[in-house]
């Protein structure tokens, strides 16, 4: 009896030993199954969230793509896993695995292990994204630095499960700001599984911010669904897709609407935007997920209109490429009418100028009323009967706006008909504005990273420009209060930010900027259109904060925090901090560093911006932010130098150096820095000069590539920006 109780003692107290040595480092293991599953009733309430949600857990599953394919993101990469138990029969048994930071990838084996057919173990925290409500997202796995286990090997990767459009989404045309309905009863269970939706057919294509594609398929069900482009196969430049060759990587594509796949096969996700109504989308993998086509239409390509900005009566020619892949075009017609919606279009045949080049011309008769829009669109027959329908009439058409005197203010071009908010310009080029305003921020190391525009204070008077990439101009070295007057740009959507490519301008006169406008907070936080979009690009401020979130992205950090009058609150408006595309001066971890939780800010002025998803304050440096003034950002950057004059740079284009010369007015310690355009310091120097003519010797490092760079030369209260062009011996 006295040996029995002493083996039962030792062996607890062994276990007790062995439980908390591995307590630290072993975390539960769960199911795909359990991970993802929401019972009916509680679907039936729109609530999707994981019962594991921000739990660390283990997970094990199959590999069914490469996650060096996934296109998202260049600093962070994923990966779908499907559940091997169960998974012909079953729902609920596919995830999306995620690697937030590349530096964690080896420390995780993440890029060895995680390959298609090996059945792996990993370790991460149960996470939803893209979570706009509290109710919703798409789960996944982040993953954290703890070392993955390739457990196991399958022979061959899942069938697809066969599933429908109606599954996913309901197509509701009554209602143009929310088309689509999602299902989350019938929908979610298959989140992050492998389907095949079966003869679909393209019926919506638009292209956004860096030539990506967005397109909506529709099948037998009639029901629509977006098509998500998080494969690299699918992202520019895209895949070939002929009725005789199947899909290749890394070349053309030509997803149209009116084209026909016998089917598209993906991973199912959750998008849940702020902008945007909550979906379904479909994730198509490897270029052999789009299926054979059945049916190919013409091809609209290079639409142009001509004048794009006409005045009343004056008769616009639209000219259009048009090709067929599989036969001949046999006509093409020019569709238009007044207004953005109720009138009948009328039509005039497309003249055939030389091969697949087609002109028709909207009559002066049609163009009656001053500020007034025109819309239209081309179709076009192949001759298998096939139509092409360009631009896409069932999400946007093409859209012309009558302006006598061609475009004299901002808001001429930031104000849009869109509900996204994409300029009726996009993607054009503008000739002939005479756009007069002030420079609000620059690309200074000391300021917010990106140049700013405004022509007054009321709404969408606001927007960001820059160079083109061959330099065209040298507006990229301007200062804050600049006076400058634009007469040719193109008009990009850079991420849902509307960006002025400026192509040619005047420099009117130094000056200060606009002052901030004051808007209510709650009704930026609710993405309100008149004070979210009308406000896009332009300084805004706000009086009397708190700091109610020091970190809202924890545990990683993007140097965000949140913002709110109210001390007590747990919800605010976003302020960005100091990452890429904005203040360096901010720095990644001011949010954490320079500030405490539940913080009085007396004052935050910023830039509006959209980023991830989210409306956020940009503060140009830390002068924008109350308490910070002296630190890092003086308040001197407001001022452009009246110290400092007549700064020359020469040799330019350099190769092993260059030589800054420049006049001062009073003694001063002057530091010459050499950064790219993203601001990134290449070099730098510091002297003190006496007043008059001064020059500064700045040696090019070795190896530095070529291509266009900013020399600033900044004081205790002054500075002056210029451009080189470092060229290669």
């Amino acid at each position: 009896m006295i040996f029995n109780r002493l083996t039962f003692l030792l062996a607890l107290i062994v276990g007790l030993i062995f439980s908390k040595t591995g307590e630290a480092q072993v975390y539960p293991l769960r199911s795909i199954d359990s991970i993802q599953y929401v019972h009916p009733d509680t679907l039936l309430t729109g609530r999707t969230l994981s019962r594991y949600l921000n739990d660390t857990v283990r997970v094990r599953g199959l590999v069914i793509f490469n996650p060096r394919d996934h296109a998202l993101s260049a600093n962070w990469k994923a990966t779908y896993l499907v559940d091997t138990n169960g998974l012909g029969d079953n729902a609920w048994r596919g995830l999306l695995v995620r690697l937030p930071a590349i530096a964690d990838s080896s420390a995780t084996g993440f890029f060895n292990n995680f390959q298609p057919g090996n059945i792996v173990e990993c370790t991460g925290v149960v996470s939803e994204f893209q979570d706009a409500s509290p109710n919703s997202g798409e789960t996944q796995i982040n993953l954290i630095p703890v070392a993955s286990q390739v457990v196991g090997f399958s022979a061959s990767l899942p069938s697809p499960r066969p599933a429908s459009v109606n599954q996913f989404m309901q197509f509701n045309p009554s209602n143009p700001s929310v088309p689509q309905t999602i299902q989350k009863p019938s929908g979610e269970p298959y989140e992050g599984m492998y389907v095949q939706l079966n003869n679909v057919l393209v019926t919506g294509v638009s292209i956004f911010g860096g030539g990506r594609v967005s397109w909506l398929i529709r099948d037998a069900s009639g029901a629509e669904m977006n098509v998500r482009d998080a494969s690299r196969f699918f992202r520019p430049p895209f895949i070939s897709s002929t009725a005789s060759t199947p899909p290749n990587p890394q070349a053309p594509v030509f997803v149209q609407q009116g084209k026909a796949f016998e089917y598209i096969r993906g991973v199912i996700t959750e998008t849940n935007f702020a902008t945007l109504y909550p979906r379904y989308e479909i994730v198509p993998l490897i270029p052999t997920d789009l299926g054979p086509i059945t049916a190919s239409p013409p091809f609209v390509a290079n639409l142009t209109a001509n004048p794009m900005v006409p005045s009343v009566a004056q008769p616009v020619t639209i000219a259009a490429r048009i090709t067929d892949l599989d036969g001949s075009v046999t006509s093409a017609k020019l569709f238009f009418a007044p207004g953005l919606s109720g009138t009948p279009y009328d039509s005039v045949s497309m003249s055939t100028v030389s091969v697949d080049s087609f002109t028709a011309t909207i009559p002066g008769s049609a163009l009656t009323q001053n500020l007034g829009y025109i819309r239209y669109f081309i179709k076009a027959v192949d001759n298998q009967g096939n139509e092409a329908v360009s631009p896409d009439t069932v999400q946007s058409f093409g859209i012309l706006r009558i302006v006598n005197g061609g475009i004299v203010r901002v808001s001429q071009v930031q104000e849009t008909p869109f509900a996204n908010g994409r300029s009726i310009y996009d993607g054009t080029v503008l000739t002939g504005m005479d756009l007069r305003g002030r420079l609000m921020s620059t690309l200074s190391p000391t300021d917010y990273g990106r140049i700013i525009f405004q022509d007054g204070r009321d709404v969408f008077c606001g927007i960001t420009v820059r160079p083109d990439n061959l330099g065209s101009t040298d507006i990229d070295t301007r200062l804050r209060g600049d006076s400058i007057r634009i007469t040719s740009a193109k008009v990009i959507e850079d991420f849902g930010i509307t960006t002025l490519e400026v192509l040619a301008y005047e420099f009117l006169g130094s000056g200060q900027p606009y002052a901030p406008v004051q808007l209510p907070i709650d009704s930026v936080m609710s993405r309100i259109y008149n004070y979210t979009e009308a406000y896009e690009s332009m300084l805004i401020e706000f009086l009397n904060q708190y700091v109610v979130n020091q970190n809202p992205d924890a545990p990683s950090n993007f140097g965000e925090f949140l913002i709110y009058p109210d001390s007590i609150s747990t919800n605010g408006l976003r302020v960005r901090g100091g990452v890429t595309l904005s203040s360096l001066d901010l720095g990644q971890n001011f949010n954490t560093d320079s500030l405490s939780f539940r913080q009085r800010l007396d004052y935050i002025r910023g830039i509006l911006t959209f980023n991830f998803s989210n409306w956020k304050l940009q503060p140009r440096n830390r002068a924008d932010v109350h308490g910070f003034a002296g630190s890092g950002g003086s308040s001197g950057i407001f001022d452009r130098s009246v110290s400092m004059q007549n700064m020359r740079i020469y040799p330019n284009p350099a190769f092993e150096f260059c030589t800054v010369e420049f006049e001062l007015s009073q003694p001063e310690q002057i530091e010459l820095t050499l950064r790219d355009l993203t601001g990134r310091l290449i070099t730098s120097d510091q002297l003190n000069f006496e007043s008059g003519i001064q020059t500064m010797r700045l040696h090019v490092p070795a190896g530095t590539p070529k291509g266009l760079y900013l020399i600033q030369a900044k004081g205790r209260r002054m500075q002056s920006v210029g451009r080189i062009l470092i060229e290669n011996k």
